[in-house]
């Protein structure tokens, strides 16, 4: 069993759709969420439907751990201070294979790319740019590879 950090890079939005009747520039955040941890990205001020967030997240992931559910949840939200904020769509990635690799060499990474905001599993909403990473706590294997430690 290993114990470690998983970091989230929530980099940007593409094509973002959401439901605004007043067609005002849509102004797109993120709630994440791994195993009950969350955390939210900053608001992206009239960032319309390709916002630029370049935000990080850290997640304390144990594998195997207990319980078989490794995916990260990101529900796409678009912020309205008037009448609440409007849900655009949720990304899920699956992260127990990158877990896996992380225990066993210190550290492993799936590179940025992009995913599908999909509403409700099915209504395609746009994409979001994400990059994951792991390292295991207490060092071992790969030492200081990890590309985005600073």
């Amino acid at each position: 069993m290993g114990m470690g950090m998983l970091e989230v890079h929530l980099i940007s939005g593409k094509g973002l759709q959401a439901h605004d009747p007043l067609n005002k520039p849509i102004d797109p955040y993120v709630d994440i969420n791994y195993k009950g941890q969350e955390r939210m990205s900053g608001v992206a001020k009239n960032g319309g439907p390709n916002p630029l967030w370049d935000e990080k997240f850290k997640f304390l992931a144990e594998y195997p751990g207990s319980g078989g559910d490794f995916h990260i949840l990101f529900k796409v939200m678009d912020h309205d201070a008037i009448d609440g904020d409007d849900y655009i769509g949720d990304v899920k990635i699956d992260v127990k294979d990158l877990l896996a690799e992380g225990v066993r060499k210190g550290w492993s990474e799936i590179p940025p790319r992009m995913y599908h905001v999909l509403a409700h599993k099915i209504h395609f909403k746009g994409e979001i740019e994400v990059g994951v990473s792991f390292k295991l706590q207490g060092g071992g294997g790969c030492g200081g590879c990890n590309p985005w430690e600073n």
